[in-house]
């Protein structure tokens, strides 16, 4: 149970940061802000390869999937308000 824990844990809050980036992406695309718009998609990049990474070696379960997808909403909220600041 406690592996399950952090499995999801992790995938939680690589899930925040990642979409609370691609909000931030976003923003930089749509403003032409070319430096941002590459050192987000870098980060992106990166974190989604250490994601499927991280999923593929492991078994498919409900806690991996919930931790996927809770945080992804999570990121999203937290992205759109977090992107708004850096106008």
């Amino acid at each position: 149970m406690k592996k399950k824990l952090k499995e999801a844990s992790i995938l939680f809050l690589i899930q925040i940061f990642l979409y609370g980036i691609l909000c931030i992406n976003f923003r930089a695309v749509s403003q032409a802000h070319y430096h941002q718009a590459a050192i987000s998609d870098f980060i992106i990049a990166s974190l989604n390869f250490f994601v499927i990474r991280k999923i593929a070696k492991s078994e498919d379960e409900i806690h991996q999937w919930l931790g996927y997808v809770l945080g992804s909403v999570a990121g999203s909220y937290l992205g759109i308000y977090a992107s708004t600041l850096l106008q």
